[in-house]
């Protein structure tokens, strides 16, 4: 039986232009999360999609100053309390998942996005 295919992710592109004043905020493809990983432990936000979170497309975001993850958590609508301690890396992270890519013009973005704990494929 052949696998359905993904459906793309929410474009979240429009979110994030609304915080980059506010951040130093990068969205990487799946290839560059090395890049993503040393751009987040420098205190930076970086967004990558979440290969691992098969039941509902995601977003992995990651940053080395737990601060600034909470931020973007109010900001975005997410608790700070999905934010967890990578096990392997100095950064901190949660798994998004947008219910809307597009705010309404000229608001922040929406609050009724959600996350969920980033879990480890090896747990």
């Amino acid at each position: 039986m052949a696998r359905r295919k993904k459906r793309p992710l929410p474009d979240i592109k429009d979110i994030l232009k609304l915080l980059e004043k506010d951040f130093e905020i990068q969205l990487f493809r799946l290839q560059d999360i090395p890049s993503a990983v040393a751009w987040a432990e420098r205190g930076n936000i970086a967004i990558h999609e979440n290969y691992h979170s098969r039941r509902r497309q995601s977003y992995h975001v990651i940053c080395g100053e737990k601060e600034n993850l909470e931020r973007f958590c109010r900001r975005i609508g997410v608790s700070p309390d999905y934010i967890t301690a990578s096990e392997f890396f100095r950064f901190w992270h949660l798994t998004w998942f947008p219910e809307s890519a597009k705010p309404p013009a000229g608001k922040t973005p929406p609050g009724n996005s959600q996350g969920l704990t980033y879990i480890h494929p090896c747990s």
